[in-house]
């Protein structure tokens, strides 16, 4: 009795371990993910470059690949302040705008793997269309080289806007932040460059000339999440409930053989049934009555 109780009550203690595990998964709704860098902003592509001091990662620059300094950031992603990161180049044809596909590993961080970003979903601008950007002050570029079933405009990702230094490049990505154990979100936000003193028709030239650019980026996690548990402590919590209900039978069915045993036999009333070690072990056995011997001789007539 006393061994069952401890089994049932360590599985109790791991089941509550375990569970906290599955609601929480490790990403923090609300999460910002600041980080800066250089790239060469094109219609069709964007070239991250790999070139910030510090970075010792930059002396043999990983293929498509350039780099990022966080800082700023929040939640899940406050671990890599005052680190660096990784980001891969983007093509148009090999992520189309305007429709899914799978960038897996997008944005990597140099400190640990806890948290990759895939991204799957470039939107495309959404200021007037032009393919020069001539007289305009709000202006999204449009190429014959972006044509697409999903873009049949040809319409690129950029909006280009006047403010008071220049103007302002911005362009906007979706995708899917996964942390290590297991735990996935949506991820969303805005990427933002400036060309200083330059109209959007410059803007546009100097793109196309390929000038680089210093750009910002800002990308944060929903307000609330539903997260995937992880599935390791899935299958723990799952082994300690099963432990815990085989327990209880088993606890229950001792129960009930000791009951039945505590009840004589009708059919032999000369047998009765008794348990030995009640609730731990169910052994019975029969154990005969025997009725007293009714002595006929009384002592007169003994010989």
């Amino acid at each position: 009795m006393i061994r069952s109780r401890l089994v049932e009550l360590s599985l109790i203690c791991c089941t509550a371990v375990w569970m906290p595990n599955v609601a929480h998964a490790g990403l923090l709704a609300g999460s910002q993910l600041q980080f800066t860098g250089n790239a060469q902003f094109n219609l069709t592509s964007t070239t991250w470059s790999c070139n910030l001091p510090g970075d010792t990662v930059c002396s043999a620059p990983p293929a498509n690949t350039g780099d990022s300094a966080i800082a700023g950031s929040t939640g899940s992603f406050a671990q890599y302040n005052a680190t660096f990161g990784l980001i891969k180049n983007i093509n148009a044809a090999a992520q189309p705008l305007n429709q899914p596909f799978s960038l897996p590993n997008f944005i990597t961080f140099e400190l640990n793997n806890d948290i990759t970003i895939e991204l799957t979903f470039i939107p495309l601008g959404t200021d007037s269309l032009s393919l020069t950007c001539a007289g305009l002050t709000n202006c999204t570029p449009q190429s014959g080289a972006l044509l697409t079933p999903s873009d049949p405009n040809g319409t690129s990702a950029f909006n280009l806007d006047t403010d008071t230094t220049g103007t302002k490049l911005t362009f906007g990505i979706s995708g899917t932040a996964h942390q290590l154990g297991g735990a996935t979100s949506n991820i969303s936000g805005t990427f933002s460059a400036e060309f200083l003193s330059q109209n959007p028709q410059q803007a546009l030239a100097s793109m196309q000339g390929g000038s680089a650019a210093a750009y910002r980026a800002n990308l944060s996690l929903p307000g609330s999440l539903t997260t995937a548990p992880e599935p390791a402590s899935l299958v723990l919590s799952g082994i300690g409930l099963v432990g815990l209900v085989l327990v209880r039978m088993w606890r229950t069915d001792s129960t009930r053989a000791c009951r039945v045993g505590t009840h004589a036999d009708a059919r032999f009333p000369l047998m009765r049934i008794t348990s030995r070690e009640c609730g731990t072990k169910r052994r019975f056995r029969p154990q005969r009555t025997t009725a007293p011997v009714k002595n006929n001789f009384s002592s007169a007539g003994s010989p």
